[in-house]
């Protein structure tokens, strides 16, 4: 497995004016959770920050060094939330989740789809019912992604959960449940047309 390095460390105070006063200084404010653990207030260089999810993937291990009061400890973490400004450039803040490598963790997996559903040439349309498949297993063994091929869908046909083969981890969603289906054209919902109707006159 891939080892990505992060330093970070404890900070003192929470609250809008420290979170500010960080900005400022060129770090970004962050919380620590986990399991038997207290949540903990961090700090991660925002330059830092920036290069390291230049390239990175989802769902990754980070190998977390935290400097503390009693020196540095080596934590293994994921990211649980990002926090962007306004404009969606700037990292706010985040979330980091930290796990144990021996314990299975539940987590979602992006589902993208590859090749090009033969129903298609007859005008099928592929419907994605799932982006996502949650799953349960050891960080070590956290796919990046679930490629589903769609070469050989034709109308009506569908690819459903049980349809997946992840050995050695346990797929937490209805394995009846469609990730994609292709229909057929006639079957898209076509806008409904309420018609006029006069008002009956009464005899006088």
């Amino acid at each position: 497995m891939e080892e990505i390095l992060l330093k970070a460390e404890t900070r003192k105070g929470r609250g809008k004016g420290v979170a500010r006063k960080l900005r400022k200084e060129g770090s970004i404010p962050a919380v620590l959770y986990g399991k038997d653990i207290e949540p903990t207030a961090i700090a991660i260089s925002a330059r830092e920050w920036t290069v390291l999810t230049r390239h990175m993937r989802r769902n990754v291990i980070l190998n977390m060094e935290l400097r503390t009061n009693e020196g540095i400890e080596k934590r293994p973490v994921m990211i649980k939330d990002i926090q962007k400004d306004f404009l969606g450039n700037d990292t706010f803040h985040i979330d980091f989740l930290q796990v144990s490598m021996e314990r299975t963790i539940e987590i979602d997996i992006p589902i993208h789809l590859t090749g090009a559903a033969k129903g298609t040439v007859d005008d099928g349309i592929i419907e994605q019912h799932l982006r996502t498949v949650r799953v349960e297993c050891l960080p070590t063994q956290i796919p990046e992604k679930i490629e589903v091929d769609i070469t050989d869908l034709g109308i009506g046909d569908s690819f459903h959960v049980r349809d997946i083969s992840l050995p050695g981890i346990k797929l937490l969603e209805g394995m009846d449940v469609a990730v994609v289906t292709v229909i057929p054209p006639e079957t898209k919902e076509k806008p409904v047309t309420v018609e006029e109707v006069e008002p009956e006159k009464k005899e006088e």
